[in-house]
């Protein structure tokens, strides 16, 4: 059973706030449990009672109900959720608020590019710690901060533990937000092949995928087991063309009241500009040669979202395989070997070139002899005016060339050899373990050298206004640069040694004892290429480089100590030494357990953290790159009467070698009540309170408090911005808050088989950001914040009906409407719509050793709600939480030899 979900000192909400759905779920599933609808849970007929060890603790135990909330996902429920993969599957829980999407790559932003990752509690990536089997990976290559979701295939999961408690004392000082334990099959038997594919009602963004698991030799009886699984998935593309909300960044009567909206002067065909830098106007207006390039005020602007991918094609094959052997009775040994393979394909719109910039000798001027100089073109004033036979500058879009596409691999390997059993009637658990992450981003099609491109141009062969001679293709295919644009390696070391035991029998029960060490070697290398750090390439976003290295020591201690009967205290303590600037940090963990009687659980918990800056936070190199998102200058439209238009804004993004580690405080209170077999509930009060909390400002503060960004702007003599200084900095604290909620039902109903009903769902009270110490503090409770949305109520709710060998599944997940990032062209700033998807499943399972499903994901087919924010490359929706599938099908087999 889960134990997870919370009490709040503040806002016990309005009943409006909670979806009606909600709340009919939760009236209907308390009637059931007070009329006594028992579903008998058929007792297990084992002759031992088996002790395990639940996420959270490093002690074994009988009881899975800790004093710590966990939610388990076990083989069942994942495959009744239809995700075939990690970040579709923790996508729907509720605690994880701002997480990473791989789609989010498709952007002019280098960051973690083709990273999933989760963000528990909305903490950061970097503060929720993602175990297999207990133990870490490395960290994602690009960036060195977060797991890498992609690494880690369904296929092979047993289930999933998530401890929504802060567990620095317990797995790392970083794990500020909680833990996310992926637990494998182990001791397996037999093989299991399956199959799958899903399509999409309006069109691209499918799958496919097959799995192979199989396994043999009894560990208890013949001494040894192997297990293999092996999994392989083909995503297919999406572009925005094939989704009316997603097809244009132009929406003149919902987004922002800008003259430009969300589109680029550099267009194809390409805009006129005299010499002395004057707008002229285009010789393709007014019809600017749709669907990308479009009419806006007389003049022929870009739209860049036409022209790109919604959701990469890619494929991803993942291996896990485990080799265990009995030495004796008392002592096993085993090895791990993991690796999984991802390659994905992201597409932007074409090369973009202001060509009416730099110098005469850096503008790209067409000639006035060249042979696609025009006659005519049509001014802003939608007037057509004969050209005076002067050359002119262009702005220009390079279409004829393909959209900008980035090829990107991912490889990730794990190999984890260890031993685990009983030594003077102590359990110990031992292993070391090399995880590599290489990472591999690739130029593959529509990026062009700069100075070969600018001198094919002004021999005039190439038409800037329409199709490409044979001469004009060979000219821009020969300034093409396909090569790799960036390369990173990541490497975690990591050895560890645990023991636990039952150390002392007293009359209110055992003492448990845990305490273990554990080494870890850390090192990141992050590199541009030298010609996209030169500047020499179009179009490309640079990264900083980065070549880091650290050694981290750690000791614990942890004991279960029953205070009576019914009372219990686990009581952890860990020292984490990182050396350096860094130092090192002691950390306490106290819980209490409560049980009065079968029916009721109480639990309480206090902890701290320490997160240190990742290695990339520390190096102090520095690039120059730009905002991802378009923004309007307040302060220089407003002051020096320059850049009155949005537009992305220079940005130099430089570490800091003198950082210091962020700092944590969380606590818990929660109950568990089971009044019966049938029906359990629980509920748990969170809050979590950062200071010195390690971030670069995020870009969407030059909208929110121009003021304080002006601080680190500077200025050319005209008032247009030449750089903002974006350093990482320890800024002021970050508090959240909120109410965990987990309901579970079962119903008998005789000969109509057996229902269950559950719900998850968080409800957060709080959250508060602040970026210096004496800057102002902002409420994102409910709001599009800085970097995603922190909505008041997110759940899963779900009705499963088991009926002989049929199962049938109806769910929902549900999101609750927030306030937008950017105001409407009144002023105001619009409410985004709650965001709800319904998904339907049948399973058959009446055949030998043959399971087939099939399903309906988004069964009605519900659109991203309109959201007017800047961050992420796509305008129109907030491409960080929504599906943008839509309605989908799908089928999976699966058969066991047995």
């Amino acid at each position: 059973m889960s134990m997870s979900q919370a009490l709040s000192q503040r806002d016990w909400l309005q009943p409006t706030t909670i979806h009606s759905a909600v709340r009919s779920a939760l009236q209907a599933m308390a009637l059931l449990s007070l009329a006594g609808s028992v579903w008998a849970q058929q007792s297990t007929d084992e002759s031992k009672v088996q002790k395990v060890e639940i996420t959270g603790s490093s002690i074994k135990r009988i009881n899975a109900e800790t004093a710590l909330p966990v939610q388990i996902v076990g083989r069942a429920e994942i495959a009744r959720s239809g995700a075939t993969s990690a970040e579709q599957l923790l996508a729907s829980l509720s605690v994880n608020t701002g997480f990473t999407q791989e789609s989010a790559s498709i952007s002019d932003k280098p960051g973690s590019s083709g990273l999933s990752a989760a963000n528990l509690r909305g903490l950061g990536v970097s503060s929720t710690l993602v175990l297999l089997n207990g133990r870490r990976l490395a960290a994602f290559a690009f960036g060195g901060e977060g797991t890498d979701l992609n690494s880690i295939p369904l296929a092979a999961i047993e289930r999933v533990e998530v401890l929504k408690d802060g567990a620095s004392a317990v797995y790392g000082a970083d794990a500020v937000g909680g833990v996310i334990n992926f637990i494998t099959r182990k001791d397996y038997q037999g093989t299991e092949i399956s199959a799958g594919m899903m399509r999409t009602q309006e069109g691209g963004g499918g799958d496919q995928n097959v799995s192979l698991l199989t396994g043999w030799g009894d560990l208890k009886n013949d001494g040894y087991n192997f297990f293999v699984s092996l999994q392989h998935k083909q995503n297919l593309q999406l572009r925005t063309e094939q989704r009316d909300f997603a097809v244009s960044a132009w929406r003149p009567l919902e987004a922002r009241g800008y003259p430009d909206n969300f589109t680029s002067a550099n267009t194809f065909p390409a805009g006129m500009y005299s010499l002395s830098k004057k707008y002229l106007g285009n010789p393709s207006a007014p019809d600017c040669a749709p669907p990308a390039s479009i009419n806006i005020s007389g003049a022929c602007r870009f739209d860049y979202q036409a022209a790109a991918d919604l959701f990469p094609e890619s494929d991803k094959t993942n291996l896990i395989s485990r080799a265990s052997f009995a030495v004796n009775p008392d002592h096993t040994v085993f090895a791990e070997l993991t690796a999984s393979r991802n390659h994905a394909n992201y597409r932007l719109s074409p090369t973009g070139i202001n060509g009416n910039q730099g110098t005469k000798a850096s503008a790209w001027t067409y000639p006035a002899n060249g042979p696609f100089y025009p006659k005519t073109y049509v001014n802003s004033a939608g007037q057509t005016v004969a050209t005076d036979g002067n050359p002119f500058n262009v702005r220009i879009r390079l279409t004829p060339g393909g959209a900008r596409t980035n090829g990107q691999e991912s490889l990730q390997t794990r190999f984890l050899l260890g031993a685990e059993g009983v030594f003077g009637g102590w359990d110990y658990n031992t292993a070391f373990a090399r995880s590599v992450s290489q990472n591999t981003q690739t130029l593959t099609n529509g990026y062009y050298d700069r100075n070969l491109l600018l001198a094919a141009f002004k021999t005039g062969k190439i038409n800037p206004f329409g199709a490409q001679t044979a001469e004009g293709m060979a000219l821009m295919d020969a300034a093409e640069r396909n090569i790799d644009g960036r390369k990173g390696k990541s490497v975690t070391d990591t050895f560890d040694f645990r023991l636990s035991k039952e150390i002392m029998q007293t009359d209110a029960g055992a003492i448990g004892m845990a305490s273990g060490l554990e080494w870890r070697r850390e090192h990141l290398e992050d590199n541009s290429s030298d010609e996209i750090l030169a500047g020499t390439i179009f179009s490309t976003s640079k990264s900083r480089r980065v070549d880091e290295s650290r050694q981290i020591k750690a000791l614990f201690a942890e004991f279960e100590v029953p205070l009576t009967k019914t009372l219990s205290t686990q009581l952890a303590l860990r020292h984490d030494a990182y050396g350096g600037n860094i130092g090192s940090s002691t950390n306490p963990k106290i819980a209490l357990r409560y049980q009065p009687s079968k029916d009721w659980l109480f639990r309480a918990s206090y902890g701290t953290g320490f997160r240190a800056p990742t290695m990339k936070d520390l190096d102090p190199s520095s690039v120059e790159t730009s905002t991802g998102g378009l923004y309007f200058d307040t302060i220089g439209c407003t002051k020096y009467k320059s850049q009155c238009y949005s537009d992305q804004i220079p940005t130099t993004e430089s570490g800091n070698p003198n950082l210091k580690p962020e700092k944590s405080k969380q606590f818990s209170l929660g109950l568990a009540w089971e009044p019966n077999a049938s029906f359990s509930a629980t509920l748990d009060y969170w809050t979590v309170r950062k200071t010195d909390v390690i971030k670069f400002a995020p870009e969407t503060l030059i909208d929110t408090d121009p003021e304080y960004v002006e601080k680190f702007i500077t200025r050319d003599a005209d008032g247009f911005i030449t750089n903002w200084a974006l350093t990482a900095q320890n800024q002021g604290k970050e508090v959240k808050s909120g109410i965990d909620i987990s309901l579970l039902h079962r119903l008998s109903l005789g000969s109509y088989g057996k229902l269950s009903t559950r719900l998850n769902g968080t409800l957060m009270t709080r959250s508060e950001q602040q970026f210096a110490a004496s800057s102002k503090v902002f409420d994102n409770l409910g709001k599009w914040g800085f970097e995603y949305v922190t909505p008041k109520w997110r759940h899963r709710f779900s009705v499963d009906w088991d009926l002989g060998p049929w199962g049938f599944t109806l769910a929902n997940t549900f999101q609750l409407h927030h306030e937008d990032q950017q105001p409407d062209p009144q002023g105001r700033r619009p409410e985004v719509d709650s965001y709800s998807l319904w998904d339907v499943q049948a399973a058959y399972t009446g055949w030998k050793n043959l399971r087939i499903s099939a399903g309906i994901l988004n069964l009605a087919n519900t659109k991203p709600p309109f959201s007017n924010q800047t961050l992420s490359y796509f305008a129109g929706f907030d491409s960080s939480y929504v599906d943008p599938r839509g309605r989908s099908v799908y089928v999976r087999l699966s058969y066991a030899f047995k």
